[in-house]
């Protein structure tokens, strides 16, 4: 692994969840959810798992969380008391007592730019209004980003070329979307994929993601659907998945949601916007949660965080789930 990696890449403010009673001065206690009945802004909660790691003794599990609202701003001041979670493997389900979780935070806000490589679609599945759109899309999200945000540009289909090395400049990318190179008619988005996946591990001091534009409808990859969310999980690095045309929307959002990215669907400009901030909400700032597991090599164990809130608006649950496989 990278710089990029938990232990290397984190800033964090850790501060440890007191056990015990609540103090007189109303620290919620570990079994204690924060709730806030003065958000009313909040109509929903949306969770994901961007990043996974397991000590190199086997014996260690340190989940990001990332906790937004429905418009993608992080979700702050949450206790072990709004979370449940339970690991399932062997068909045995235990419920993870919370007193043997240690609770944290990360918080990039001001840190390390988001390094996103972008894959864009030019098979024939794609019609000219759905390309025109993909671009028009990719054009808006170069518009609202950081200017220390660096993106690539990576175009696909029958074969895969990189247009654009990862830069800062919105000159250089728009122009890249101009680009028309001869790459067939086929699909290789997932080896699209896998090129940006690689591509941008390769960065230190960079928050990284994926963002493939597609139809989703894959025919001609080196790599299957499988073999590119268990490289994503992996290397740690999620991929965002943004539909077109007769987009495969099942593939899509599996892609997206088992390696702790989300899945937009023919974007307009004010969903790109969105999906910008859901990016920074969810790669800046994020929970950490870490405890001891005890499981022999080769366990398939699949985590799963329930998470609740009580606001203004109501109460409000989301559910992520992680698999990994423990070396």
């Amino acid at each position: 692994m990278k710089k990029n990696t938990l232990k290397m890449a984190i800033l964090l403010l850790y501060v440890a969840i007191p056990l015990g009673c609540a103090k007189d001065d109303d620290t919620p206690r570990i079994d204690e959810a924060f709730e806030n009945l003065s958000d009313f802004t909040t109509t929903d909660v949306e969770t994901s798992i961007p990043r996974l790691e397991i000590s190199q003794t086997g014996k260690s599990l340190t989940i990001l969380l990332s906790v937004t609202d429905q418009n993608g701003k992080p979700l702050e001041e949450f206790t072990l008391g709004n979370y449940e979670i339970e690991m399932m493997a062997n068909a045995n389900v235990e419920l993870v007592n919370k007193n043997r979780i240690a609770l944290s935070v990360f918080d990039q806000t001001n840190n390390d730019p988001l390094a996103a490589a972008t894959t864009l679609d030019y098979s024939g599945s794609m019609s000219n209004q759905d390309i025109l759109d993909m671009e028009e899309a990719l054009r808006s999200f170069i518009g609202v980003k950081n200017s220390s945000d660096l993106l690539s540009i990576i175009k696909f289909a029958s074969f895969v070329e990189e247009v654009q090395r990862f830069t800062t400049d919105p000159t250089l990318l728009n122009e890249a979307i101009d680009i028309d190179p001869s790459i067939g008619s086929s699909t290789a988005f997932y080896s699209a994929c896998e090129l940006g996946l690689d591509q941008v591990s390769q960065l230190d001091n960079v928050l990284p993601l994926v963002i493939g534009f597609t139809d989703g409808a894959d025919n001609n990859s080196s790599i299957s659907l499988n073999g590119l969310i268990s490289k994503s999980k992996n290397l740690g690095i999620p991929v965002y998945t943004v539909g077109f045309g007769s987009a495969q929307q099942f593939s899509l959002e599996t892609l997206a949601t088992e390696t702790g990215g989300r899945f937009y669907y023919a974007p307009s400009g004010a969903d790109i916007a969105d999906l910008y901030q859901v990016i920074g909400g969810q790669l800046r700032k994020l929970y950490i949660l870490e405890w001891d597991i005890d499981y022999p090599t080769g366990t398939e164990l699949t985590l799963q965080i329930t998470t609740h809130y009580t606001a203004g608006n109501g109460e409000f649950t989301d559910v992520s789930t992680r698999t990994l496989i423990i070396q």
